[in-house]
């Protein structure tokens, strides 16, 4: 599996789960005394996603364009 393969998993992954979580918080009832957690869990999991996307989309795209230029 090459760079341009593992990009393109990681985008339908993180698109994929995001789907899911907001169709799962449309559809699933959480309970009052849930819903702190459920805003600290998914604000987590939104900066993972994002910490990940930027590794593999933004890195990758920088080091291209600098090894372009040499």
């Amino acid at each position: 599996m090459n760079s341009d393969q593992t990009k393109t998993y990681i985008a339908y992954i993180t698109l994929g789960l995001s789907v899911l979580v907001v169709v799962g918080l449309f559809f699933f009832n959480v309970p009052e005394k849930n819903k702190d957690l459920l805003n600290i869990v998914i604000g987590s999991l939104i900066g993972w996603t994002g910490a990940v996307v930027s590794f593999y989309f933004g890195n990758s795209e920088q080091n291209k364009e600098k090894k372009r230029e040499l």
